[in-house]
């Protein structure tokens, strides 16, 4: 997920979340492994194919398909922010991967000749989107006959705390995101947390066959403090909030976090329940 994808961050921010999805790379993959795999099943990549990834950040789930295409295959990684892709061509390098192609691209304006790609994969990016229909229809475009579709999302808040406990804590700390953005508008991160709005979006791109699926989970920090640094470091409206707080005002919401978080703590550190939801579509 790119946490910049579509946003008017300011560019010195959105290097810091790019950097901090890097440094944070595996928690954020292994937290929601089952998603993407989920959604490898669905676009069942095999060798030779070309996948195409939408707001990959810093690439994990791309990485999967990769290999299963094999050295003749290709994945297209592909972000709005360069700094993710920089992260994702690292992580990339990091794996031996030389079958992966990284580019930035915006997610609603696919730069790619029509049915040139097998399957579509994004995770926790077209949500992120301002124009969600323009990312689908573009998907639709791009894919061959035969290609598949396969994204997630989150859903509800109250069934994602280990999203929403910080908001609280900022909100309860007098201070709100900046820009006052609607989580459940356009690009915010439930604005498709309802199925139905994904399977009218899949439908009017030219989508049939939907698939939605429900996956619950939990997000696994080892402290209250590893659960703050990490959280306010990747929420892109949080991390912008915070640059602008003092280190007392930042410690204020930290503090706040306690109570919130402490009914999740077990053994020493804190499992926060989340809920994705998968989407295929063909």
């Amino acid at each position: 997920m790119a946490a910049t994808e579509g946003s008017l961050f300011p560019e010195d921010i959105g290097n810091q979340v790019a950097a901090a999805w890097e440094r944070y790379r595996k928690p954020l993959f292994e937290g929601q492994r089952r998603l993407s795999e989920w959604m490898m099943d669905r676009v069942n990549p095999q060798p030779g194919q070309t996948i195409l990834e939408l707001a990959a950040g810093p690439g994990e789930t791309g990485f999967l398909a990769a290999d299963r295409v094999g050295p003749g295959g290709r994945l297209i990684s592909t972000d709005l922010s360069e700094g993710m892709v920089a992260a994702a061509l690292r992580g990339a390098e990091a794996r031996g991967l030389a079958n992966v192609e990284c580019r930035t691209m915006d997610a609603q304006d696919i730069d790619l000749p029509d049915a040139s790609v097998d399957g579509v994969l994004s995770r926790f990016g077209i949500m992120l989107v301002p124009e969600p229909a323009r990312a689908l229809a573009g998907s639709r475009r791009v894919l061959r006959p035969g290609g598949r579709l396969a994204y997630g999302v989150w859903g509800p808040p109250d069934r994602n705390p280990w999203l929403t406990l910080l908001v609280g804590a900022v909100i309860q700390q007098g201070h709100a995101p900046p820009g006052g953005a609607d989580p459940f508008g356009p690009g915010g991160p439930f604005s498709l947390a309802a199925p139905e709005a994904n399977r009218d979006l899949l439908t009017a791109a030219g989508f049939s066959d939907v698939e939605i699926e429900e996956i619950p989970g939990t997000m696994d920090y080892d402290s209250l403090d590893g659960y703050w640094e990490m959280q306010s470091a990747i929420a892109g409206p949080i991390a912008v909030l915070v640059a602008t707080l003092s280190n007392e005002e930042r410690r204020a919401i930290r503090d706040s976090l306690e109570p919130m978080v402490a009914p999740f703590r077990v053994d020493g550190g804190y499992q926060i329940p989340s809920l994705a939801v998968g989407i295929s579509a063909g």
